[in-house]
Order: structure tokens, then sequence, then C-alpha cells
């Protein structure tokens, strides 16, 4: 990479991740730095803060976290791996044996977000004879040949005992099952693109919304395919147990319920709409009191939404020229409120008082056709007896509208206004 790159404009720097799970890994670390000097390279390295327990998984995660890390500090565009040919052999029996699926068996990919392997279509065997040719020093791993980790005994015995008991060429062969596997994937992918946009997804803060009974008429394969996608899409890489769940409930779930897939995510069931995004417990709520009449404001968090509540006195209001309707404002009553006032959102057994009687909250909300995962993100005002004053774009509390002057006499105006969320 250092020889290609003033050629192709790159600017290369070496990260290197001591996991400091056996002897002389520190001593390696010192070698790699002292070669990316030797280069001109900066060398950065990385040890994990604790001591990390002896599983793959938790150390290949550790690793790519400090990649990651290294990149986002230094606004590095790519994460070069050095992943070859044999490492995707290794990698599609090691999932066969633990009963992939097609994504499994598509083993490494050659690109993955900022992560590009650039050696995957050579074999160890060819790159150590370069290295060879070339001169250049090496370390090799003692792990890649220690029997207590299941790809190393893969590597060591399962893998030789196949070449020499099998007629043909056994890697090979593996590499061709990723290639096979990847391009059907392909094919699954672009019909589960295709699903979705048939169901007419669309996306805000939460998640990701689609119409139900145009998604269910897809194979449960393409139905998985694009759950995975758009969860991917969410920065969550779901289980093979949570896309089984997630198609299941697509065939059986009612409407109002909900089931949990993984990695913070839930998919619910709202009348006709399907929404994968961030269970209830990843959001948060808070309220705002008003303590007296006067002027103040506040913010409010519903769920994952964000309000700017603010209030005054009704004729100081006015000059803003706020309106008093089911929108964004509403003049509260010379009498019939007492203090604090506090805006919040629903809860079971919220009544309000309107002009045909007073009605609960979740009837009302049901009447709208209003879904079960927004009715949580809408503002109420309440008094200090509970009681319901105004449901913000929905109803207000009261026996008739307000006349301009009983406006203009109200104690208070309060206003509600959504705030947008930067992305992230």
């Amino acid at each position: 990479m250092r020889s290609l790159a003033e050629e192709n404009h790159w600017h290369p720097l070496v990260a290197h991740f001591d996991h400091r799970i056996r002897a002389g890994s520190d001593e390696e670390a010192r070698q790699v730095v002292e070669w990316a000097e030797g280069l001109g390279l900066e060398c950065r390295v990385g040890a994990p803060s604790h001591a990390l327990p002896p599983r793959q998984a938790q150390l290949r995660a550790a690793r790519y976290s400090f990649l990651h890390e290294v990149a986002e500090e230094e606004g590095a565009d790519r994460i070069a791996t050095a992943h070859h040919a044999d490492d995707q052999a290794e990698t599609v029996l090691f999932r066969i044996l633990r009963g992939t699926g097609v994504r499994g068996l598509a083993g490494i990919p050659e690109r993955r977000g900022r992560i590009v392997r650039p050696l995957l279509g050579f074999w160890r065997a060819e790159l150590e004879s370069y290295l060879q040719e070339a001169g250049i020093a090496y370390l090799t791993d003692p792990s890649n040949v220690d029997p207590r980790w299941a790809r190393a005994l893969i590597r060591t015995r399962v893998l030789p005992a196949l070449e020499s008991a099998w007629d043909g060429p056994v890697r090979e062969r593996l590499v061709q099952v990723a290639n096979s596997a990847r391009r059907t994937d392909r094919a699954l992918l672009a019909q589960a693109r295709q699903a979705l946009k048939r169901s007419d997804v669309t996306k805000d803060e939460r998640g990701f919304g689609f119409v139900r009974s145009s998604f269910a008429r897809y194979h449960p394969a393409v139905q998985a395919r694009a759950l995975a996608f758009l969860a991917e899409r969410l920065n969550v890489r779901l289980s093979r147990g949570g896309t089984r769940v997630a198609v299941e409930f697509i065939k059986d779930g009612r409407s109002g319920a909900s089931v949990d897939v993984g990695g913070g995510l839930e998919l619910r069931r709202e009348f006709e709409e399907l929404r994968l995004g961030a269970s209830a417990a990843e959001t948060g709520s808070s309220t705002v009191r008003i303590e007296a009449p006067g002027a103040g404001e506040g913010s409010l968090e519903l769920a994952g939404r964000d309000f700017r509540v603010t209030w005054a006195p009704a004729q100081q209001a006015a000059a803003g020229g706020p309106r008093d309707d089911n929108g964004d404002s509403y003049s509260l009553p010379q009498e019939g409120a007492s203090w604090p006032l506090e805006v919040r959102s629903w809860l079971p057994g919220d009544r309000i008082r309107l002009r045909s009687g007073s009605r609960k909250l979740k009837r009302l909300f049901g009447d709208r056709r209003i879904p079960l995962s927004e009715r949580g993100r809408i503002p109420v005002l309440s008094d200090a007896e509970g009681r319901v004053l105004w449901v913000r774009g929905i109803a207000k509390a009261g026996l008739a509208d307000p006349s301009s002057d009983e406006r203009e006499r109200a104690p208070l105006t309060i206003k509600i206004e959504e705030r947008k969320r930067a992305s992230r």
C-alpha cells in the first residue's frame, strides 16, 4: 500500500491492536511500529482497557472497535485488512458447521462500509511466496495453529483431513460456494428492495414503516432479507433468531402488538402498518411544569420527539400571533384549571371533557386511528388534579371554542413546537 500511495493519492496509516492474551504480543506490536516507521508511516497501537475473555467474538469486536475509532479520529475513508482466500475457505466451512444461511455462506465480503479486503482473491501460499521473493519480513501469529481456537482447528486438522480424503481442491470449492451464495444474496436483496418499495417504506427518526398487506405477500426469505437490510441501516445486525421471530410476527402479529428482534429494535404492527425501530425501552420521556401564570419556556422529550414549550399571558403572546386552535397553541380558560400545569405524555385512564362529553384518550386516539407507538409522542396538557386540558393537534377541553375577547383575557397561552433532531 505504501508503494501505491503516491499514484493513488493515499495517505496510509498503520493501526495495530494488541489483545494482550498471550506472551510476546507486546514485542510484536513494537516490531510492527518499527516496520511502519521504516516506511515513513505512523503506527497507532491499541490495547484493551481491561482483560478480554479468550473468545474470538469478543477479541474481534475489540479489534474492530479500535480500528473504527482510529479511522474516525484520523478522518480515514477506508480500513484495509489482510484477509485472504484461505481465510475465506475456513470461514465458509466454519459457518457450515454452525448451520448458517445464505448470507453466512457468502463468507467474508470484499467490502463492508469502510472495511475493504484487497487481498481476498489471493491464497496464503501466494502471499508468502511474494513476501519471500521481495525480501519482506513478516510475523506469524502462533494463535493460527493453536487448536484451542475453532478456526485454528479447522485450519490445521479439519481442512487437511478433508483434502487428503476428498478428491479435488476443497478450499477452492469452498470459495466457489461463497461466490455462489453471494450472487444468491444479491438477488434476494434486489427482491427485498422491491418488496419494500412496493410496500411504501418510509423512514423517520425512530425507524422504518411499511404496509403489512403488501409486504406479507412476499416469500419469507425475501421478508427476512428486507428486514435485515433495514436493520443494518439502523446499525443493527439481526441474528437468525431475531429474523425468524420477525417473519413469524409479520404473519401472525395482531395490531398494537410488538416483538423484540434484538439489538434494541422491535417490530410493531399498528393497524396495517409495520414499524421497525427502537424499542420503547430505548426511548425516554420528560415533562414540563408550568408553576403559575407568567412567561417561560421548557424542553420536552416524548419517546424520541423533541418539543419547545413556551407560555406567556395571552396579551403578551398575541404579539407573536399564536393560533388558538387544535394545532400548536392553546389559550387557558379563565376558570377551571388548578395549578401547576404539566405538559407530558398521555397516561392510561386519562380523560378529556369535550362538547360531546367526557372521552378517554385511549378511545379518542383509536377513533383517530393514531398508532400505539405514536400516542406516547403527542404532548398532553393537564392540571394539578390530573384533568386533561389539551391534546396537541387532537382536541382541547371546553364546551365551546373561546371568542376573541375570551382569548385576550385568558391567563395564559401555551405553545408547543416540535424541533427536528440533528442527524446521527
